[in-house]
Parts: structure tokens; sequence; C-alpha cells
């Protein structure tokens, strides 16, 4: 994230947020762009975005490797040390995007969730339902090991294998290396671990089968994880009263 977080109830951290955050047009964002177009590369990342209507936003930006801006999501699930309606100063967004990305011969779907987004399963579902073969996930908190796990209780790394099984998705979630403790890396779509980081800064390439999404997984309108068979209609009148 190109600006960081501000702190909870810290006066200096807020006013400074308020000073960096720029509109989807700022310098940093061209920056960014003119980097992705040079270098050929695709990149997601996070930023304290200025809305036009003056609102700070908690945003991810993808560019494609053209240079081009295909979407800013905003962060739609805010806790409150972020959120503007509590101690913080994000305004929580209400859209989630997806886009079709061509690599080789083959075209994937790309969408974008952030931090605390994957804790709630109507992120994922959302995005499964627009389609999204591959998730990116910018991540400022600390995460646990794989190998490691918590015996007595679930933790935010077990919810994400099984965002990424029920939705039949690859998850990839790239964390904070100083601030936080590391540890990013990617689920596949049956919920397996592929990799982890240390706790170190690095940078990994890492080669995904994207094609099997399509293929082995939402060729199937049933699902290998029940998601043909939810019912809409009958969750509606207990979810939307």
């Amino acid at each position: 994230m190109i600006h960081g977080y501000a702190e909870a109830n810290s006066t200096d951290d807020q006013a400074r947020l308020r000073e960096v955050a720029e509109p989807i047009d700022g310098p940093r964002i061209r920056e960014v762009s003119e980097t992705c177009a040079r270098l050929k590369l695709h990149c997601v990342f996070g930023f304290a975005e200025l809305g036009d209507d003056q609102k700070i936003y908690n945003s991810a930006a993808f560019i494609d490797d053209q240079g081009e801006l295909r979407y800013v999501y905003r962060k739609v699930h805010c806790r409150p040390a972020e959120s503007i309606e509590h101690e913080g100063l994000f305004t929580a967004g209400s859209e989630f995007h997806v886009t079709p990305i061509n690599v080789g011969d083959h075209t994937f779907k790309l969408g974008t969730m952030i931090c605390f987004d994957r804790e709630i399963p109507e992120t994922t579902r959302c995005l499964r339902a627009l389609g999204a073969e591959l998730v990116l996930c910018p991540l400022a908190t600390d995460t646990n090991r794989f190998d490691q796990l918590p015996t007595d209780q679930a933790d935010n790394e077990l919810f994400t294998r099984a965002r990424a099984a029920e939705n039949e998705q690859f998850i990839v979630v790239v964390n904070h290396a100083k601030r936080f403790n590391g540890g990013s890396f990617i689920i596949g779509p049956a919920g397996e671990v592929i990799m982890q980081m240390d706790s170190g800064p690095g940078v990994e390439v890492v080669t995904l089968p994207l094609e099997i999404i399509a293929k082995r997984f939402h060729k199937n309108p049933l699902g290998w994880l029940g998601w043909g068979y939810r019912r809409s209609e009958v969750y509606d009148k207990y979810l939307n009263p």
C-alpha cells in the first residue's frame, strides 16, 4: 500500500493520511501506471484514495500491462479502527469488481479484496458470482504460518483456505513484511496451500495453472463444494428481511 494506514485515535497519523490521500489520477498512481506500461506488468496496489466526494477510501487499484487503470476497488468491510463511522477516516465502499485479463493463450478473470474483507464470506461469494478465478488481497495484519497453525481455534489463514475452496478460486494474499510479519501466501481452488513466504521482505515468482479453474472447477455448474446448490430465494428472507 502506497500510503499506509492511519492509527486509530492518532491525530498526527490521521492528519498525515488526509494530506497524502490522492485521487485516482494522482501522481503516485500515474507513476505506477507508467511503470506497468514500461515493464509490461499487471499490478494491484493499495492506496488512500481521495474521492470526488472528498471522502477517503481504503482502495486498491488494478493497472494492466498497458498502463491502463482497469478499476479501483474500495474496501467494503471496514473495522472500527479504520471506519469513519467509528475511530478511523475511511468510508466503506459498496461495489466489487472483476475484469478479464489475457495471459498467453488464456483469458481469466481477476478480482480484488482488501485485508478484513476475506473474513466476510459474502466478499468472495460476490467475486465468484462475477466470475473471478484469481483474487488478489493486499493485507496489513499479522499472519500465521500454515505449518504452525493453532489447533484450538480457527484463524484468518484457515478462513482464507475455506474462502478459496468454497468459491473455487486462487487467492493471493500479500502482506507487509516490516510493520507486520510478512508471511504472504497463495491458496489454490481446492483450499490447498501453494506457497508461503517468510517474515522478511522479498519477491517470489510463482506460475499458477489458472486454466484449471475454467476446465475443472467452474465448468461444473454445481461445483464441487456447493456453489451450484445455493438457494438465494430461501436465504433472502433471513439475510434481507
